[in-house]
């Protein structure tokens, strides 16, 4: 993951790409206050949110409220950028 804001620790909303390797994953599920969106750049990624499966693709955009259990996992061959927004800033 690249932040692309400057670390303001005031800021309440951060940007990011992130960038996940053919076969890579989040690992456990995610859950953290806040929200986040974010769209696919490149790639494709498998989204998982409360117990449902999303497969994204290139161009595709999701939304989530960060409180509930999640992960990404890239089970393609390719590799998989996600440009995203979080609130508030966690990383």
């Amino acid at each position: 993951m690249k932040l692309i804001h400057n670390g303001d620790p005031n800021r309440t909303l951060a940007m990011m790409i992130e960038t996940y390797d053919p076969g890579t994953t989040t690992g456990e599920r995610l859950k953290h206050q806040g929200e986040e969106i974010g769209t696919l750049l490149e790639g494709e990624v498998m989204l998982q949110v409360n117990g449902q499966s999303y497969h994204l693709q290139a161009g595709q955009s999701y939304a989530i409220n960060t409180a509930i259990p999640h992960s990404f996992s890239n089970t393609s061959a390719r590799i998989c950028r996600i440009i995203s927004a979080h609130t508030p800033t966690t990383f």
